[in-house]
């Protein structure tokens, strides 16, 4: 029984708006230092709809969410539902594939079904002492002079007031339009991808990777399911345009028709796709930024709700776990509302911005087909990253593999890339096949 789900109390002092993956474990820290924290949910408590109905299926687990589960003492449960990758395998039209490691010493990132994750940390969060879960209890409104939010529960409205407000509300945060409200700037757009979801069997396919079928204007990647044999995989499409689009092919036949088009392999081998694609729902990302994350020691946002981002790196879910436990700490050390509010952002913000850029940029890499100019770059890069492995690390293992900041990764690999180019273009098509002492020379001339 989950048994914290009446209505909110009439006065509440730290007040999470959002119980999705960011929010009950924004609960668990708060609690664990301030006692009573109220989290609001708009929707149905995720524990009572079956599997499969909600968001996407799949979302992955590496060291900054680690981090967080460690310390909230969860990692050992978490641990026995995922599945660890230790690479990510292209699979090209010409029927080649291409391996790439996720790091130089075989490290794993981790697979875990969104659903069994969502329910064990709303478990964890439901049997934390001082948190209160509240499902369908939409938040209407952010009074940031008050400060209070108008709650509805059934067909009552109220506003009640509380103290500190934390936006894990996501894309539409009714708390970062608040501050929108107060003045600052977000930016909120949709990718031109949108996706839709396909169970399948790849009985042929490794299960200790990540498999994908990049196709230049369509992506298919799948990732092993931890509950049975099969794999949980998605299709990218195009939203607008020509095919391969959703504009261009309604229904689910003509969908159908339009994915044995172009990944011919896999239709084959999925006799139910036509059902499938006529029956999930096709889903859109969407993208957010804001310049203000935070108004004194009020409100302050977290994850989707300030930097929501393309799905393509696995970053999404593990960001907004470092952006709480970046918040806590900054309480911890500031011991004053506003100057840790004040604090987080300046330390978050521009790692939000980098990793969304990191993240719509590694969409880009997947889904490429082939090309000379591009290979040879990339081979430049990894040449100098196995040439001078302290001096060069690739991108990927410093977002998932380290705890360093996402901007200052994104800024190494801007280095590495444009010391590539620079070789390219002094050496040209030779430079790939440049003697190592040489290559050297060149690092050192930059």
């Amino acid at each position: 029984m989950h048994s914290r789900t009446s209505a909110p109390a009439a006065s509440s002092g730290i007040v999470v708006v959002g119980a999705g993956l960011a929010g009950p474990v924004a609960a668990i820290y708060l609690a664990r230092r301030f006692g009573r924290v109220t989290v609001l949910e708009r929707h149905t408590d995720p524990r009572h709809i079956p599997a499969g109905q909600g968001r996407s299926l799949m979302v992955i687990l590496s060291d900054r969410g680690w981090r967080v589960l460690r310390e909230l003492g969860l990692e050992e449960a978490v641990r026995r539902i995922c599945a660890p990758l230790t690479a990510r395998c292209g699979h090209l039209p010409d029927g080649s594939t291409e391996v790439t490691p996720y790091s130089r010493d075989g490290a794993p990132i981790w697979a875990v079904e969104r659903h069994r994750l969502h329910r064990l940390l709303l478990d964890a969060a439901q049997a934390e002492p001082g948190v209160h879960l509240h499902f369908e209890r939409p938040v209407l409104a952010v009074d940031l002079e008050a400060p209070a939010i108008q709650v509805r529960a059934g067909t009552a409205e109220r506003w009640i007031p509380c103290r500190h407000i934390l936006g894990c509300d996501g894309v539409h945060s009714v708390v970062r339009t608040a501050l929108v409200e107060r003045g600052a700037q977000e930016q909120v757009s949709t990718l031109e991808l949108a996706y839709q979801e396909i169970v399948l069997d790849l009985p042929s396919c490794d299960r200790g990777l990540m498999h994908y079928w990049p196709a230049g204007d369509a992506l298919f990647g799948a990732f092993p399911l931890v509950s049975s044999s099969k794999f949980a995989g998605s299709v990218f499409f195009r939203r607008e345009g020509p095919r391969p689009s959703y504009a261009a092919a309604v229904g689910g036949r003509a969908l159908a028709q339009q994915f044995a088009e172009i990944f011919p392999s896999l239709a084959a081998g999925i006799p139910d796709l036509e059902e499938q694609l006529a029956t999930k729902p096709v889903s859109h990302v969407r993208l957010t930024r804001c310049d203000r994350w935070a108004l004194g020691g009020t409100a302050v946002l977290v994850g989707d709700s300030c930097h929501a981002m393309a799905p393509f790196m696995g970053q999404g879910m593990n960001c907004a776990f470092e952006d709480v436990r970046t918040l806590v700490n900054c309480l911890d050390k500031e011991r004053d509302w506003a100057r840790a509010f004040t604090e987080y952002e300046r330390i978050r913000r521009g790692d939000g911005d980098a990793i969304a850029d990191i993240s719509y940029q590694h969409y880009r890499t997947m889904s490429r087909l082939p090309d000379p100019q591009d290979d040879a770059e990339e081979a430049i890069a990894r040449r100098l990253v196995a040439l001078m492995p302290d001096h060069f690390v690739p991108l990927y293992e410093r977002c998932a593999f380290s705890e360093e900041s996402y901007s200052s990764a994104l800024a190494e690999e801007r280095r590495l890339r444009e010391l590539a180019r620079r070789i390219l273009s002094r050496h040209g098509d030779a430079a790939v096949h440049l003697p190592d002492p040489r290559l050297r020379a060149c690092v050192s001339s930059a």
